[in-house]
């Protein structure tokens, strides 16, 4: 009979068992995990779904206007190739729907146009499972496979309407102004009215795609004429520096009637398919009026000649449309400059007088002028980073459409028809201000406001996003101006009346 063993030796067998046991276990559970990643990536890649059937056409629609060689975008979405190397990005962009940009907020209403500019989860579905393929298999060839060029949305000219082609006068080309990356030049365009007539579309179709950025057009009336060609004239070259507003002269004695009927026409910016106006109505272009077109040229892509072009179409005046007209809602800016931050014009008194040196004396009357229209104490001008105006309606309005204007330190925007009661409607709501993404909505559904009720605009700002400007603006009381190290608080309505 064998001596029993100890228990040092039976735990010293077990151990050995078990390293055994494991030399053969942990070979099989790889091969298990390996054959799982595998099946795994198998699986993706038989449920990817096919470049050219159905993600180009998503990004052809969706993304290529602004990812084009020399375009907006920083990179260009040419070919496959293109976007699988940049796979994560895309996936990152579109899971957290930063991308096509679509600036409204969920509490925003439903626009014309919008399913154009978005994705449908769908489409979603499809760039985020053909991303997470590409992911799978780093390094695996790519196909050549074209995106293709996007369209360009032409506005077709209904029966009884007019087309008007509009180019600048000259080829363009812009320079930086003050070192920054942007150049605004407004340009005086003559569609050669003999007869009135409405506008009931507009389209812009820019040159130099690489650099246009955003288009704003304005009607100028005959009355004020003299002044666009004076600020034409008092500049060399074609036309005049006009960042914010095109700087018309308002007519004498017209007072701040100009907030109700400030002569917008219509925006473009990239990915813009052209903008019809609800069947029905027009803008007023009476006979012998020119229009404005300012072009905001970023030079990130360097400088070279353009010659943008607008093409309207019109309808003549006995069509008996109903007039649209463009309502201004501003609201004062006081911004103190930040914890930390000095500088000589942290003074509210030196900033103002700045404001004066540079565009004049209604820039320092501006500020004051906002804080009585909304009712702040101009005496002891309240500095906070989110500033409001109410108007009240003087009469039964109908709003077709809704857009806000901030400078580069904004952050959010809001209109809102009776707000703080249960009659509130929410017009526009933009939750991250982004200065280079803007535009009109055109609501889906008209929204008719009555006399007495109240519009409020909100605007909030952030100092603290001044170091990342480049070039860096210094510390300064910001107000409101047209400058960009000024801002502005201001909703924009398309309106009809009665």
């Amino acid at each position: 009979m064998k001596p029993r063993p100890t228990s040092r030796f039976v735990r010293r067998r077990a151990a050995t068992a078990l390293l055994v046991l494991g030399a053969l276990v942990v070979p099989l559970v790889a091969v298990a995990a390996g054959r799982d990643s595998g099946e795994r990536r198998l699986a993706a890649l038989v449920a990817a779904p096919s470049f050219a059937r159905d993600v180009a056409p998503i990004v052809r629609a969706k993304c290529a206007g602004c990812h084009m060689d020399g375009g907006i975008a920083p990179f260009a979405f040419t070919t496959e190739r293109d976007l699988a190397s940049r796979a994560a990005l895309v996936l990152r962009a579109v899971e957290e729907r930063r991308m096509p940009p679509w600036p409204p907020g969920p509490r925003s209403p439903a626009y014309v146009g919008q399913a154009a500019k978005t994705l449908t989860s769908a489409q979603r579905d499809a760039l985020v499972r053909w991303a997470k393929t590409q992911l799978v298999r780093p390094g695996a060839p790519r196909s050549g496979t074209p995106v293709g060029t996007p369209s360009r949305h032409a506005t077709a000219a209904l029966p009884g309407e007019s087309t008007l082609e509009l180019a600048l006068p000259v080829r363009y080309t812009p320079k930086r102004v003050n070192d920054g990356t942007d150049d605004y030049r407004c340009f005086v365009l003559d569609p050669e009215l003999d007869e009135d007539a409405f506008v009931t579309s507009a389209r812009v179709s820019p040159d130099a795609d690489a650099i246009v950025h955003h288009v704003i057009l304005y009607r100028v009336l005959p009355s004020a004429i003299a002044s666009a060609e004076r600020l034409d004239r008092a500049e060399a070259g074609s036309g005049w520096t006009c960042f914010g507003t095109a700087g018309i002269d308002r007519p004498s004695g017209a007072g701040l009637g100009f907030l109700d009927d400030a002569g917008w026409i219509a925006a473009w910016a990239p990915g813009s398919t052209g903008g019809r106006l609800r069947a029905g109505t027009g803008i007023s272009l009476p006979a012998g009026s020119k229009i404005v077109m300012q072009v905001h040229y970023n030079l990130l892509n360097g400088a070279r000649p353009d010659r943008s072009e607008a093409i309207l179409t019109t309808a003549p005046a006995t069509a008996r449309l109903e007039p649209v007209s463009t309502t201004l809602l501003p609201a004062p800016v006081e911004l103190a400059c930040a914890k930390g931050e000095q500088g000589p014009l942290c003074d509210r008194t030196a900033a103002q007088f700045d404001q004066v040196r540079k565009y004049g004396q209604d820039a320092g009357l501006i500020p004051t002028g906002l804080l009585l229209l909304c009712g702040k104490n101009a005496a002891q001008p309240p500095a906070s980073a989110t500033t409001t105006c109410d108007r009240r309606v003087a009469a039964r309005t109908t709003i077709q459409a809704v857009m806000g204007h901030m400078h580069l330190l904004g952050a959010s925007i809001s209109v809102v028809l009776n707000p703080e009661t249960p009659r509130a409607q929410t017009l526009l709501e933009i939750l991250r201000w982004d200065f280079h993404w803007q535009s009109s909505y055109l609501l889906a559904k008209p929204v008719v406001a009555q006399a007495g009720d109240v519009l409020r605009v909100t605007c909030r700002h952030d100092v603290a996003k001044r170091p990342s400007l480049r070039p860096r603006p210094p510390a300064r009381y910001v107000l409101w101006g047209e400058g960009t190290r000024d801002e502005m608080c201001l909703g924009v309505l398309q309106v009809t009346r009665g």
